[in-house]
């Protein structure tokens, strides 16, 4: 008798969590203004010793006029898609010398950071990218580090680039392996949202993904030429294995000049 209560009590449990999971809040949701100003406030001032030959984007909150959408699956919860609003914060703080991050608030439940480090002779190198977002009731985050890690080299125009992803947070920790090139075109000019012409190198990485996740991510960045602020960003991403990513989008700098 107590073993049949015990089952039956297993049994209402197992359904009420499936019943939580199915019916938990989902959606996507503009980023909190507010949050990412907060946020910006609190890194902003990184002490690092200016370098008048390592020119950075000025730091402040710079807008993205954006398009495209993005579809994510983790273990058992079902499939979300969410559409990106049409304008995104992304601030940018100082990071070590010579080096910024840009913070891309792409949702409420979606932001990711990225470091890239300008050298003396012109060379830019990504110096780490993580994401994060919120799936159900899980937020996993995603540490992306790469060796070699050169997105331009002034004395070639194409190097390979290999990246180990690490996911966190989820059901089971994933890792994946990035092995692709990274292949750059100079002086390219975008035209930003309020019209401005803008002379920028065009870097073009594209990965292949192998490993608990697997498939492709291209990712093409136009970096401004006197200071490697990203002008634009484009990510055309498809992954698949135990955790499931869907991204495309484009971002387009609307002006210059960032919010403080």
């Amino acid at each position: 008798m107590k073993r049949s209560v015990a089952a039956a009590l297993a049994g209402v449990l197992l359904i009420g969590l499936v019943g939580a999971v199915a019916f938990w809040p989902r959606g996507a949701t503009p980023a909190d203004e507010m949050k990412v100003r907060d946020d910006f406030a609190a890194r902003d001032g990184n002490p690092a010793a200016p370098n008048a030959a390592l020119r950075t984007p000025e730091p402040g909150i710079h807008r993205y006029a954006t398009s495209g959408s993005e579809e994510l699956k983790l273990g058992p919860l079902p499939t979300e898609t969410r559409p990106y609003p049409t304008s995104i914060s992304a601030p940018i703080v100082d990071a070590d010398p010579g080096c910024f991050t840009i913070t891309l608030h792409l949702l409420e439940q979606h932001s990711e950071d990225t470091t890239y480090c300008v050298g003396e002779d012109g060379s830019i190198r990504l110096d780490g990218h993580t994401k994060r977002q919120q799936i159900g009731p899980m937020n996993p985050t995603a540490d992306m580090a790469c060796d070699p890690d050169v997105l331009v080299d002034p004395e070639r125009d194409r190097a390979p680039v290999a990246c180990e992803l690490t996911l966190d947070g989820g059901p089971k920790q994933l890792t994946a392996e990035l092995t692709g090139t990274s292949t750059w075109t100079r002086r390219v000019t975008v035209e930003l949202g309020d019209g401005t012409p803008v002379d920028t190198t065009e870097v073009d990485l594209s990965f292949e993904v192998t490993g608990d996740l697997t498939g492709t991510w291209r990712e093409r960045v136009w970096l401004a030429g006197d200071d490697a602020l990203p002008v634009r960003i484009t990510r055309d991403l498809d992954l698949d294995g135990l955790a499931a990513f869907t991204e495309h989008r484009d971002s387009t700098l609307t002006t210059l000049t960032p919010e403080r």
